[in-house]
């Protein structure tokens, strides 16, 4: 049955709000979201800018560490824009004695910088390649150019490998034939046989035409030093940024050659992946520098911090939204069927009442008027009246049994035959099965003592008769038989010789306001509760009620009530 208008109304005005309130918690999480992506946005920005300028003041401070100390070792044979004049030239075993002199162990020793490991002198144009190497014995922690010093080693000739003695050559001279760079010196960062070298050189122009090139290598063990130390520096970041705490703390560095190979660091993943990349010049190796300040910096050189993101806990509430709405749905959905069961059950209780009430009141018409004079015709009158009586009668505690819910009949069980209780109640039902060329039997058996509720049996057994007349068909032939249980209690099976109940509806017809799907069944009359309250009288007794094929072809109604379900 349809709804009403107005319910109709105010259903499709209570899904519009549902799906309002849903739209515009969704809108909320997406603004929200937006609003997140943007203080990430502001805070990647900061940290990318901040960021940069850390990898360009690492860049800077490493160039300027590289110049000193270089320049220090190289110093001596720098001559500008300007040639060599004197006709002797210093032999790489010579440019040792211009490393800063340090007195407490009168020796040299670099004053920026590691020690190198040794010098090369090259004339461009030649074969011959001259090292000068540290002369100082195990006690000496400096360099010792003077061989006649007593705490000289004595170094036999050094003999370099060929294809060694070629790679430095060829490097050499790139340098000599390359474009001089501004600071005059060319620092070479490769790797060579799986170890990395570093090679200072500077080129050194003669006033007859030859040009020396003078290059010192340094430990690959320097390399680490060298980029930590400048890491370390206490003027790598502004103390607003530093904060009192150490550089390593703020910042992650990763410096590579020219080629991308890894020489320091790496910058470890972060949360917020931003970083700043600065390049040195071809005569720095081509050094490439990657900084990134960590993430938690944000708070402090963002004002007010960072934002704190909101999303998680939106898109729980949005979640939550979204099952409350889909469980507001489900209920509105079962309300509007209720509705429609009810509006059903009404009609349906209103036809049943009609109808019996419009007969009685024929019959009491016939009898005002004094045309019941004839004793045969007041005699089929009142069996009529009766009739009716008893169908209103049995129609109006079905509904008050079913409208009182889950409250339990509270009425004593006593002892009784079930069997003669079962055989009064299709006594009383009789005047109603007649009309339609029905009969029912009760079938042979010995008493079967039960403690009942007299009022609930005889209301399962009325039920299921009534089920049967209505869904049955004219001419329905009915079997009830009653046993015992073995526990105790009766168990009641109504046989009937109707269409049956598909097995796909056995369960579905307990329910209220249900009915079979053939065609008849659903012409039939009723309150569309009689099934549902012997499912529920079963259940009160602590038993079962279900439906199977009937040894008389159509449906059989087991019903059983035992004795210690209830007390």
């Amino acid at each position: 049955m349809a709804l009403p208008r107005q319910s109709r109304s105010a259903t499709i005005w209570l899904q519009i709000l549902l799906v309002g309130g849903l739209a515009c918690a969704f809108i909320v999480l997406v603004q929200t979201y937006r609003l997140n992506r943007s203080n990430r946005s502001v805070v990647e920005r900061a940290l990318r800018d901040y960021s940069t300028f850390a990898a360009w003041s690492y860049g800077q401070h490493l160039s300027a560490s590289m110049r000193e100390s270089v320049d220090e070792l190289l110093g001596a044979v720098n001559h500008g824009d300007g040639m060599h004049q004197d006709p002797r030239i210093p032999d790489a075993r010579d440019i040792g004695h211009f490393i800063p002199t340090d007195e407490a162990c009168n020796c040299h020793r670099p004053e920026h910088g590691p020690m190198p490991l040794h010098y090369v002198a090259f004339t461009v144009g030649s074969d011959t390649l001259s090292v000068g190497v540290n002369l100082a014995s195990a006690n000496v922690t400096g360099w010792l150019a003077d061989p006649n010093d007593s705490r000289a080693i004595h170094v036999p000739a050094i003999a370099i490998a060929p294809d060694e003695k070629r790679w430095l050559n060829q490097r050499l001279t790139n340098v000599a034939r390359g474009p001089a760079p501004d600071w005059g010196y060319h620092i070479m960062i490769e790797r060579r046989d799986d170890q990395v070298r570093f090679i200072a050189a500077r080129a050194m122009p003669t006033s007859w035409g030859d040009t020396v090139v003078y290059a010192f290598e340094y430990p690959t063990a320097s390399l680490d030093s060298i980029f930590k130390s400048v890491l370390l520096a206490s003027d790598l970041l502004p103390s607003s940024i530093v904060g009192g705490r150490a550089n390593t703390d703020v910042l992650d560095v990763e410096v590579t050659d020219a080629l991308g190979t890894p020489l320091f660091g790496p910058v470890r993943k972060a949360r917020i992946d931003v970083d700043g990349r600065m390049d040195l010049p071809a005569s720095y190796a081509g050094l490439k520098i990657r900084a990134q300040l960590k993430p938690e910096m944000a708070e402090a050189i963002l004002i007010g911090g960072v934002p704190e993101s909101r999303v998680p806990i939106l898109l729980v509430i949005l979640l939550l939204a979204i099952s409350l709405t889909a469980l507001a749905a489900v209920q509105l959905r079962r309300e509007v069927r209720f509705a429609s069961e009810r509006a059903g059950f009404v009609a349906n209780v209103s036809h049943e009442l009609r109808t019996p009430l419009s007969q009685i009141r024929l019959v009491l018409d016939t009898l005002k008027l004094g045309r019941g004079e004839d004793p045969a015709m007041r005699e089929q009158a009142l069996k009529v009246a009766d009739r009716e009586a008893l169908r209103l009668q049995h129609l109006v505690e079905g509904v008050l049994r079913f409208t009182r819910g889950s409250r339990s009949d509270d009425s004593p069980r006593i002892g009784v035959d079930a069997a003669q209780e079962a055989n009064a109640v299709i006594g009383e039902f009789a005047p109603l099965a007649s009309p339609h060329g029905m009969s029912v039997t009760l079938a042979d058996g010995p008493p079967v003592f039960a403690r009942l509720q007299r009022g609930a049996f005889r209301q399962v057994l009325l039920n299921l008769l009534d089920n049967a007349m209505k869904y049955g068909g004219d001419g329905t032939n009915v079997l009830v038989d009653v046993s015992a249980m073995p526990g105790g209690g009766a168990r009641l099976r109504v046989d009937d010789s109707g269409p049956g109940v598909p097995a796909s509806e056995r369960e579905r017809i307990w329910k209220p306001f249900e009915r079979g799907g053939v065609a008849r069944t659903r012409a039939a009359g009723g309150s569309g509760i009689g099934l549902t309250i012997v499912r529920e009288i079963a259940q009160e007794y602590g038993g079962k009620a279900w439906v199977e094929s009937s040894r008389l072809g159509g449906a059989s109604f087991v019903v059983e009530l035992p004795d210690e379900g209830k007390a």
